[in-house]
Parts: structure tokens; sequence; C-alpha cells
């Protein structure tokens, strides 16, 4: 009966916190004339949503309609950079964005809200379920090209890569760390989007072959369907997971981020915004669309 009562009283507390009323921030409050432009990564979407739901008491398909998270991560930087936006929630800069924004002489401010992991898939049909950092290494150095090398049947490795501008790519970049070492993959290796990676590890011909990688919120928050086709590989023995992502034992791991341009304003709405996000309140929220969030997250 208690641990009822402790659901009920749970859902309340989120009910009344995230209602579709406007939301008043110290005396500021939020409408569609005022409210700031967001975009920002494809991962962040959901949240994108739910912010805007929350503070303008109003649904998630029509704060879908004020938002726009589109285009490659770098984009999104250069948007902020351009006025396109007020606001971004973005994965790390690739190092094009970093060049674009030291280019620019405007100064951003960047606070970790969440996590993500960068996680590796293949084909359901695939013999291999887990797989070590150094033979992705080796793997995507050319070094093994055969997945009998790597536990699994005799048959050539198809190993997809992102484009430089996305978000993934520079996780990988980051977190693989090959530098010069990287393959440099043939055209049809090279994939443009999250979706179309997915798709060409889980539906094209010779996919049972295929090796990508893409973020592991978006897979299984907003395409989890595709694991009916796919999997993710365990890496060194570890499953992917929202807790191993925020308990460090899943190792591939980076933080996203809410950015404004340094030069706002006090009293900005995207200010005001960029505050509420990185409140307690704000916190829930993250939670309650399921990011993982780290010791890291909300340090500002």
């Amino acid at each position: 009966m208690k641990k009822i009562i402790a659901l009920l009283l749970l859902s309340l507390m989120f009910l009344s916190l995230f209602s579709c009323t406007p939301r008043q921030v110290g005396d500021f409050e939020f409408n569609t004339e005022n409210y700031p432009k967001m975009g920002g990564s494809l991962a962040n979407l959901p949240l994108g949503e739910a912010v805007t739901a929350s503070v303008l008491g109003i649904s998630r398909d029509e704060a879908d309609g004020l938002i726009r998270f589109e285009g490659s991560t770098t984009d999104n930087y250069k948007w902020l950079l351009d006025g396109t936006f007020d606001i971004i929630l973005a994965y790390e800069p690739s190092q094009e964005a970093k060049e674009l924004i030291a280019q620019s002489g405007i100064e951003l401010e960047m606070i970790p809200i969440g996590a993500d992991a960068l996680v590796f898939i293949s084909s359901l049909e695939n013999e291999v379920d887990s797989i070590t950092l150094d033979q992705i290494k080796d793997i995507y150095s050319g070094k093994i090209t055969n997945w009998s090398d790597v536990g699994g049947k005799d048959a050539e490795i198809l190993a997809y890569q992102r484009n430089k501008d996305s978000g993934s790519q520079t996780l990988f970049d980051k977190l693989v760390n090959l530098g010069d070492e990287l393959t440099e993959a043939p055209k049809t290796l090279i994939i443009g989007s999250m979706i179309g990676l997915l798709e060409a590890v889980a539906d094209y011909d010779n996919s049972e072959n295929a090796l990508g990688y893409t973020v592991y919120y978006y897979l299984t928050n907003m395409e989890k369907e595709k694991l009916a086709t796919s999997k993710i590989l365990k890496l060194d023995g570890v499953e992917a997971s929202n807790e191993n992502i925020e308990n460090g034992s899943y190792t591939l791991v980076n933080d996203f981020y809410v950015v404004i341009r340094k030069d706002a304003k006090e009293g900005s709405p995207e200010r005001i915004l960029r505050d509420w996000i990185i409140s307690d309140q704000g916190k829930a929220l993250v939670r309650a669309e399921n990011y993982p969030i780290r010791d890291t997250a909300f340090l500002n």
C-alpha cells in the first residue's frame, strides 16, 4: 500500500511539474512570441519537445512545430553563431564546428545536461555479440577485415562510417581516437544520416556482415524498432545501458550540452530558458525523458 501511495505521489509531482500551463520563471512568462529559437542534435529532439511543451504549456506536437532539430551537429553550432538559433541542445562540436567558433570570435556558454554513449551495432544474424575497443580500433584502421578474427563467420566486415560533421562521428573521433589511422572508407560505406546507418546495418543486402555505430539514445528511444533486426554489441563485455553509462562501466560516453552565446543579454529569453533547463526542474525533465545523467552534468 505504501508503495502504491508513493507512486501516486510521484505521478502527481510530475503532473504538476510539467503541466500544460505557461511557466512563470521569476518575473518572466514564456509565450510563443518570445520563446527562443531552439535547435540542436537529432537525438536531443525529445528533450527539446519536452522543454518547449513544459515551458509554454502546449502539447508536444505543437512544441515540435516551434523548434528545429535537423541538419548536422556542426550545422547547429553554425546556426547558433549566425543567429538562426538562440539556444541549442547539442552534442560536442566537431573539429569543423570548433574552427567555425574560433573564426567567428564569438564565445559560447556550454553546460553539460546529460550523457550519451557511442554504440556499435550489427545484424541480429551476426554471431558476434561482444567486441573489444582494441578490435574496433583494428577494424577501423584496416588491420582486421574479417568477422572470423573477432569470433564470427568467415566474411568480410562492412565497416560503415558517418559523415565528418555528424555528432556520432565526432564521438567516434574523440572516444575511439584513431586520428590519421582511421581508414578512408569507400563512399558507399559513409552514411549521411543516423537513420541511414541503422538501415544499412539492419535492413539492406549483406547486412549480416555490416558493422556501424550510432548514439545509444537515438537507437534505443527514437528508433528502437530497428532492434528487431539489429543489436548493440557489448563493449569489452559490458552492455550499454543508462546505468552503465552513468556509472562509467560502459566507457565510450560523452556529455551533451545546452548552449547559448556568451553575449546573450542578462534577462534575455534564451538565458532565462537556459537557466531553467539547468535548474532542478530541468534536471527532472532530462531524467523523465530517459537520458542518462552523469556527475559532470549541470555543473555551471
